[in-house]
């Protein structure tokens, strides 16, 4: 009798059997993320070098058999596919979480909802349980990215739904994560506008502010200032003084 296909939410560090919640070892974890990267396959040689670069080849070797047994013995033998030196998950027994944020994350607005935001967010948070290895922080970045694209577009809608309240939350969370999101302080900013606070507004114009001439060097967008006509002081002009 086949084993139950495996639910593999590699992004959170966690398996799936059924109701059976698997929480992987660093080891694992990277393994078949490594695997989960390479979907068609990728040879020993391959794996070794990209999971135990500064280890001597026949170490590294013996480490990946080990590794592989170990991946089998838990998840089940028919979880990996083998050709000749070559790996690769088996897609009929395996449900990657990865697969699936790569076929969403070209178009996150498209895409957007709350269970996906969550998801997401669930995601990112596993850099605190493991450590990224360098292999994989593109795909991190990205993933991160494809987060905050998600967070903003909610708030967006929200602002256009005039739900105020639901706009300015889904802002703030972007914000948390990415304090230099225009794109979150803009729907902020315009929140504020919306309910007449235009105090609050001018708070958070100045707060964003700071926070980009403090980690970027620069001052925010013109269209961002517009907002707020006159109660953004234009820049003294020094020949004024003279």
């Amino acid at each position: 009798m086949n084993a139950p296909a495996i639910d593999l939410q590699l992004l959170s560090g966690l398996a799936l059997r059924g109701d059976e919640r698997l929480f992987l070892t660093p080891g694992e974890w990277e393994l078949l993320l490594a695997l989960a990267l390479h979907r068609r396959g990728i040879r020993s040689e391959g794996l070794t070098e990209l999971l135990w670069p500064h280890v001597a080849e026949a170490a590294a070797r013996n480490r990946l058999y080990v590794a592989l047994h170990r991946i089998r013995r838990r998840l089940g033998g028919d979880l990996l596919a083998t050709q000749g030196h070559s790996y690769r998950l088996d897609e009929s027994r395996a449900r990657v979480d990865l697969w699936e944020y790569a076929e969403l994350w070209n178009a996150p607005k498209q895409h957007a909802d709350d269970e996906l935001a969550e998801r997401l967010e669930s995601a990112t948070n596993a850099a605190a349980r493991y450590e990224i290895p360098e292999w994989l922080a593109p795909t991190y970045r990205r993933l991160e990215e494809f987060r905050q694209a998600v967070v903003t577009t909610l708030a967006d809608r929200a602002l256009c739904d005039g739900e105020i309240e639901r706009s300015m939350h889904l802002a703030r969370r972007a914000l948390a994560f990415d304090e230099c999101d225009e794109r979150a302080w803009s729907t902020l900013i315009r929140s504020y506008l919306l309910v007449h606070d235009r105090l609050g507004a001018l708070h958070e114009y100045r707060t964003y502010s700071r926070a980009i001439m403090r980690e970027l060097q620069t001052a925010p967008a013109h269209e961002l200032a517009h907002l707020l006509g006159d109660a953004i002081a234009p820049p003294m002009r020094t020949d004024r003084l003279r």
